[in-house]
């Protein structure tokens, strides 16, 4: 049977520039997938990040797409729900509904119809009432949850870019969670000068656009922000405030909260969690069981073909060789990692060897870095040997991890899945991870598994491998195998004719 289906993702794939992460990579190779087998017709819309100078309503426009040519892709230009998510955080009821954006998606859906299946990868850029029109359009509504977001306006349930977000307290919790300084204006107004390069065939890297948008950020922040702090702030006058005079935030977090469920309840056929992690937390905050289910996504770093019985041998005494291969950030865990092992004993630091794979951006520890007194280099001092290395190319892991002995993957948010996990079991090499999470479910040994809340459980882990060589090699009788994108896009195929619609 023939089928026809939509794909939406806030982010468009295709570009050079790639913002949506994990997802956006996802979203290109299923639709690689799909777009040349018989019988499937695949189209592509995103929003959320296209901004035009000359039309201020939303509207959907094609787009050239270069990585798939005959696939049917469109944008969603003005989208009131800027994307990504944290860009649209302090409008928690916009997340909900918006008349123009969802009258601009069914004008869409009307025109292109009709969809078999409509796959949303997230509903960054729309509106959880999107789904109650997806699914009136005729079509079976499947939702991949990647991330949080129906429950979470940042997405990551991770409280103040600190601490694991166990409680939202009736929506207080939301109340300024984001502490970063978030400027929509310029990000909208750089967005318009992107779109405005597109139309004259200029892309986001080309120098004339970085020229003008240098000079933007310039007079932006030098003249436009402090025109603006000293005519509009609040804070700029004596200033008394009655609270129940002030916007009931917490009341919208609480009901973009319950509305954005009770419509994954009301309006989607399959609910697919990357990990039974994530599903157990979103049946906690009230997602039916009855369209919830796990499907572990494929990885294409099967396709490395490392031979099972690869494993590289490690004898006491000997420098130990550990790898942490991604993003550095907080909630990923990196300096939790750096701290963790800063507190080692100097006898167990001065045998190991820390690879780190990540391009580091943030501003202080560049700043200590250039001055030597970096978290990193602090720690490189009392270490065997660092190598540090700014990002990888994917088709290079291989070489990256060859002669490793242990990868750490240390979240300390409930990171859905993290793909990193995948890249290192693909090329033998065993995994020490956190109990927060996906990648604890693909890991399965306790002695590779530890609790970041407890107190020197990662060390005591850590040690506990390196005085035990031989569970480096009983480390894969309990690893769970990883499936190749084909295996996985063949599992969701058979999700998709389903027919059993509610």
């Amino acid at each position: 049977m023939p089928y026809r289906v939509l794909y939406y993702n806030w982010d468009s794939y295709f570009n050079k520039t790639i913002y949506g992460g994990g997802v956006s990579a996802y979203c290109e190779n299923l639709i690689d997938y799909l777009a040349d087998k018989d019988g499937w017709k695949v189209e592509f819309l995103y929003s959320g990040i296209e901004y035009s100078y000359f039309q201020k309503k939303p509207y959907i426009r094609r787009v050239n797409n270069n990585c798939h040519p005959h696939v049917p892709t469109f944008s969603l230009v003005n989208s009131p729900i800027p994307a990504p998510s944290h860009f649209a955080f302090d409008d928690p009821i916009g997340n909900v509904k918006n008349q123009i954006l969802e009258n601009c998606f069914q004008k869409f859906l009307e025109t292109q119809a009709p969809f078999d299946i409509i796959h949303f990868h997230n509903l960054e850029g729309l509106t959880a009432n999107c789904l109650r029109i997806a699914k009136a359009s005729g079509a079976r509504v499947v939702f991949s949850l990647h991330n949080y977001w129906a429950v979470c306006p940042q997405v990551n349930l991770w409280k103040l870019e600190n601490s694991h977000c166990s409680d939202y307290l009736d929506g207080r919790g939301c109340i300024a969670c984001l502490p970063g300084n978030l400027d929509l204006d310029l990000e909208l107004s750089l967005r318009k000068l992107n779109h405005l390069g597109s139309l004259v065939y200029l892309n986001e890297q080309a120098l004339p656009l970085k020229i003008l948008k240098r000079f933007y950020n310039i007079y932006h922040y030098k003249i436009w922000r402090r025109l603006k702090a000293l005519t509009k702030s609040p804070l700029n006058k004596p200033l008394e405030i009655c609270g129940s005079q002030l916007p009931q935030q917490a009341k919208l977090y609480r009901d973009r909260r319950e509305a954005i469920v009770s419509s994954i309840n009301s309006y989607v056929d399959v609910a697919l969690s990357v990990s039974e992690r994530s599903a157990s937390i979103y049946r906690h905050y009230g997602i039916d069981p009855d369209i919830l289910t796990t499907q572990y996504i494929g990885s294409k770093a099967t396709q490395f073909q490392v031979p099972v019985n690869k494993i590289v041998k490690y004898s006491p005494g000997e420098p130990f060789r550990l790898i942490y291969i991604g993003h550095s950030r907080k909630d990923k865990g990196f300096y939790f990692l750096l701290e963790e092992l800063r507190s080692l004993s100097e006898e167990e630091l001065r045998s190991l060897e820390l690879v780190i794979a990540s391009r580091i951006t943030d501003y202080f520890e560049l700043t200590m870095a250039a001055k030597q007194k970096g978290q990193l280099l602090s720690l490189a001092q009392s270490l065997h040997r660092l190598m540090y290395y700014p990002g990888y190319a994917y088709e290079n892991i291989p070489k990256l991890l060859d002669g490793i002995h242990l990868g750490v993957v240390p979240p300390l948010w409930e990171d859905n899945l993290p793909q990193v996990t995948f890249e290192l079991l693909a090329c033998r090499i065993p995994v020490l991870c956190s109990n927060r999470g996906g990648a604890q479910e693909f890991i399965r040994h306790p002695a590779f598994i530890f609790d970041p809340a407890k107190p020197g459980d990662f060390q005591h882990k850590l040690r506990t491998i390196r005085e035990n060589p031989h569970l480096l090699t009983e480390f894969w009788q309990k690893a769970r195998p990883i499936q190749s994108l084909e295996q996985h896009f063949q599992e969701l195929t058979r999700v998709y004719a389903c027919t059993d619609s509610r």
